[in-house]
C-alpha cells in the first residue's frame, strides 16, 4: 500500500427527488442545501461521469475519484479491480430517503448493459438504517412467472399480486442481483 495514502473523506452530492424527504437533514444530520426541498439521495462515493465524487479532506482535497485511481491505482482500489474497471470506481455508494414508494424495477446484468450500453450491469445492496412500521421492500415475485402470466396481470392491473414483498425494519439487509425487479417502499431510508 501506498504510504502516502489516508483514510478518504468525499464531499456528498445531494440529488432531489419526488419522492425524497427530510430525513438525511434530521436523522442522518447531512447538511442538505436548502435549494433541495426533497433530497431523496446523497451520492457518498459515485464515478458516474457527471457526479464523479471529490476529496473532502487532507492533502488531496478538490481531486476527484477518477483522478486519484489515475494515480494510486491498485494502491487505492486493489489489483484486481483497477485490472478489470481501470480507472472507474465500480461502486455508487449512496443513501436514499424514500418518502413515497419508488418505482418497479429492473437493472440488466454485464452481459446485456454491455450490449445495450456498452456499460456493466447493476447489481444492489441495501442496508436499512431506518424504517416506518408499513415499510416494505418489493424484492422479486412470489413465484417463477412465465411470461404469458407476467403480461396478463400487467394487463388486467394485478400485476403487484404477483411480488415477493417483504417488511422492512432497521438492520435488514437486501440483495438484489440484477435481473430481479424490485423496489423500494414508502417510509425506509
Amino acid at each position: 500500500m501506498n504510504e502516502s495514502l489516508y483514510p478518504l473523506k468525499f464531499i456528498p452530492q445531494f440529488k432531489e427527488r419526488i419522492w425524497g424527504g427530510e430525513n438525511l437533514k434530521n436523522i442522518l444530520k447531512k447538511n442538505v442545501p436548502n435549494t433541495i426541498n426533497k433530497c431523496g439521495e446523497s451520492w457518498e462515493i459515485s464515478a458516474v461521469q457527471e457526479s464523479i465524487s471529490v476529496v473532502s479532506n487532507g492533502y488531496l482535497a478538490g481531486n476527484n475519484l477518477e483522478e486519484l485511481i489515475e494515480v494510486y491505482m491498485g494502491d487505492l482500489v486493489g489489483d484486481s479491480v483497477y485490472e478489470k474497471f481501470g480507472v472507474e470506481f465500480p461502486l455508487l455508494i449512496k443513501l436514499i430517503d424514500a418518502q413515497d414508494v419508488l418505482s418497479i424495477q429492473v437493472h440488466p446484468d454485464d452481459d446485456a448493459a454491455l450490449k445495450a450500453h456498452n456499460a456493466y450491469g447493476k447489481t444492489e445492496m441495501w442496508y436499512i438504517l431506518n424504517a416506518s412500521s408499513e415499510s416494505e421492500i418489493i424484492t422479486g415475485f412470489k413465484k417463477d412467472v412465465s411470461r404469458e402470466e407476467y403480461l396478463t396481470c400487467l394487463s388486467n392491473g394485478t400485476f403487484k399480486g404477483l411480488l415477493n414483498v417483504e417488511k422492512a425494519k432497521a438492520g435488514d439487509v437486501f440483495f438484489i442481483p440484477a435481473g430481479r425487479v424490485h423496489a423500494i417502499g414508502k417510509g425506509v431510508l
